[in-house]
């Protein structure tokens, strides 16, 4: 994460990133006996530029993506 909002930081005014992490123990019971139980596990990650007065945002699960953000075009949408 330093690292992406470090290369952001090079080509935007302003950049922000952030990473949520969670993990889930579903139980499931049948006639109150231990059915099965699993282990999830989720990541993402977001970034947010400003750049020339333009908001520009990406979010990915995958931080192999994330990490090629730094080489997307930061520049606005051409209009029409």
């Amino acid at each position: 994460m330093e690292e992406i909002l470090a290369l952001a930081k090079k080509v935007a005014e302003e950049a922000e990133v952030y990473m949520v992490s969670s993990e889930e123990t579903p139980v499931h019971f049948e006639s109150n006996r231990l059915k099965n139980t699993q282990y999830k596990q989720s990541q993402s990650v977001a970034l947010r530029v400003i750049k020339d007065g333009k908001t520009g945002y990406a979010a990915s699960t995958s931080m192999e993506n994330a990490q090629q953000w730094w080489m997307m075009p930061w520049r606005p949408p051409s209009s029409g």
